[in-house]
């Protein structure tokens, strides 16, 4: 009988450092960073205190296409600043811009989204038909040559003086792109909303016109039981 009752007792204490060993292991790998590759294709994670790709990545596909598609229905005027690049090319399609980058006028840190962000930008202005981008790094040589910061690129007789330096270096443009991004937050007690919008500024430097596209995407960040179980129905 007691032989029955000490090994009932070590069969329990064998189970409950069983339990704790699991468990022990359990948040140790939770505390480890393991990576993972994926396809493409695979949808964006949804960050949890701020924005990411899943954010930026379609606001910008959005904000290029609508700005695009509402400037190559303008007919192309020529001013003080000379022929456009369509008329030097031969190629009246080809309009070339030059995009100065995004600037970070909301609440929130990008961090490695900001570059990432501009790229991209680039490459969907490339990638049109009727649309052509100056390299980044001839941009920069330029703001150093001319000593200007991209803000002063709103001034006429400064963003003349910008345009005649890229001339001089073989990279001649017809618009400047400025890239916006503001925030809004919205909050509810623990629960927030955050409404991130990106705006781009287009300047066709041969008239002085611009055309703005804005796009708003607006994401909640939930703490609270209710907030999380409301999202879920």
């Amino acid at each position: 009988m007691d032989s029955l009752i000490v090994n009932r007792t070590t069969s329990q204490f064998l189970q409950v450092l069983t339990v704790l060993f699991l468990t022990v292991l359990f948040f140790a790998g939770c505390e480890t960073q393991k990576g993972k590759i994926v396809d493409s294709s695979t949808p964006d994670r949804i960050g949890s205190h701020r924005a990411g790709s899943e954010v930026y990545d379609p606001a910008a596909q959005s904000a290029v296409e609508g700005l695009l598609a509402r400037v190559a229905n303008e007919p192309e005027e020529v001013a003080d600043l000379g022929p456009t690049i369509g008329q030097i090319t031969e190629n009246p399609m080809i309009r070339r811009v030059c995009f100065v980058g995004v600037e970070n006028a909301g609440g929130e840190e990008l961090g490695d989204i900001r570059e990432s962000l501009a790229e991209s930008i680039r490459t969907m202005i490339s990638q049109s038909d009727q649309f052509d981008v100056i390299d980044s790094r001839m941009v920069m040589a330029g703001l150093r040559e001319t000593g200007l910061r991209v803000d002063d690129l709103l001034l006429p007789d400064k963003r003349a003086r910008f345009a005649s330096a890229l001339g001089e270096m073989d990279s001649p443009f017809d618009y400047l792109l400025f890239a916006k991004i503001t925030t809004a937050t919205t909050t509810d007690n623990v629960d927030s909303q955050v409404k991130y919008s990106l705006t781009l500024d287009l300047t066709n430097i041969h008239t002085g016109s611009s055309t703005r596209q804005t796009v708003e995407l607006k994401k909640h960040y939930n703490r609270s039981f209710r907030a999380r179980l409301k999202d879920m129905i």
